[in-house]
């Protein structure tokens, strides 16, 4: 009974030791804390982090007036207008 408990605790860490190596090989190099990815936009629009993701925006677009969007389109040099449409400011 002690001789397979044994073994199954060195089984248990070996599979851990390898999912360790094994895990931090496979993740993608961080990026320092505040970075952005940067994105280029074609020419008329401009880039902006949104609270769904990054976007390339551009004036007569649909925008949303939902909380934390607002801004956002400011940071970018739009407004979000009564009609739901991107204007620049």
């Amino acid at each position: 009974m002690l001789k397979k408990r044994v073994a199954s605790v060195i089984a248990v860490a070996a599979i851990g030791a390898i999912g360790l190596v094994g895990g931090a090989s496979a993740q993608p190099p961080s990026s320092p804390a505040g970075a952005q990815i940067s994105t280029s936009c074609s020419p008329g629009y401009v880039h902006a982090v949104l609270p769904d993701g990054s976007r390339c925006l551009h004036s007569g677009e649909y925008c949303s007036h939902k909380p934390g969007y607002a801004a956002p389109y400011r940071q970018a040099g739009f407004r979000c207008d009564a009609d739901g449409r991107l204007v620049e400011r």
